[in-house]
């Protein structure tokens, strides 16, 4: 009996790694004309959920610009995977080509193309950006109020019309002690909404003490993904969830979070189609 059930969990075991061995991300370069070229991830459970999965549009900072897709997952969503944590979603990341700055079409044109070839839903279609990320992420969803189900910007800013960020649930952080990007790009935005009486579904956080870099922390923490995913296009009058809260010291105990021996090697990979 002792010996049927070692084999029992060394069985176990085996099927659980083998689960995370099938998680893929794969690169595709030059597949959307003037669009970007991106890794997408496709979890396990894209492959075995009766149901389909959420979509993150994950958009990086000027220094990871350029050409070369490896980059990208310096940090971010990729990052976050590599160590350990768990997003049940497909994650997409785009490369911008230059520091100038994102493209809402252009990265639409992606996020369609991505749902033309692959299975998410498209009533939970978030996104989730940093520095020249967070300008992009407010971009996206003020071109696509409509089809962004929820979206958090950091440390970035935004100088259109903020009239079209009011309808959707929209997550600000910021650190008080950002010298790249000062935090009044982003306290600009939400004096603006509220001045418009137009913060209905808006939350902002700034982080006492937290300067720019420690931002990226954020993708590794499981708060964010849990604050996305608990927004649906199809929710009625798309309520903000303000229960979820994001304070200094989970950026500083951010690693130590992270579950050692659950980190995955995740290997880019050509793509299958």
């Amino acid at each position: 009996m002792k010996r049927y059930a070692l084999f029992l969990a060394l069985l176990l075991s085996l099927l659980a790694g083998s689960r995370l061995r099938a998680d893929n991300l794969y690169a595709y370069r030059d597949s959307v004309k003037n669009g970007y070229n991106f890794l997408l991830y496709v979890p396990d459970e894209y492959y075995t959920s009766e149901t389909p999965l959420p979509l993150i549009l994950n958009l990086h900072g000027k220094s990871l610009a350029g050409n070369d897709l490896n980059t990208i997952t310096r940090y971010g969503c990729i990052d976050a995977l590599r160590r350990g944590l768990k997003i049940p979603a497909v994650v997409l990341c785009p490369q911008c080509h230059t520091p100038g700055g994102w493209d809402a079409e252009r990265l639409m044109r992606v996020v369609e193309w991505v749902r033309f070839r692959f299975r998410y839903d498209p009533d939970r279609l978030y996104c989730f950006g940093i520095s020249m990320g967070g300008w992009g992420t407010f971009k996206f969803a003020a071109a696509y109020p409509d089809k962004v189900a929820a979206a958090i910007a950091m440390c970035g800013g935004y100088t259109g019309d903020v009239a079209s960020l009011a309808g959707l649930p929209l997550w600000i952080i910021h650190g008080t002690s950002d010298t790249v990007t000062n935090i009044s790009y982003s306290s600009s935005i939400v004096e603006k909404m509220a001045k418009n009486g137009q913060t209905g579904h808006l939350v902002f956080t700034w982080l006492t003490g937290c300067d720019h870099s420690i931002l990226a922390r954020i993708f590794l923490l499981q708060q964010a993904y849990d604050w996305l995913f608990s927004h649906n296009l199809k929710d009625a009058n798309r309520p903000v969830n303000r229960d979820i809260k994001l304070d200094p010291k989970d950026l500083r105990a951010a690693y130590m979070r992270i579950t050692p021996g659950q980190a995955q090697r995740l290997p880019i990979k050509k793509p299958s189609n």
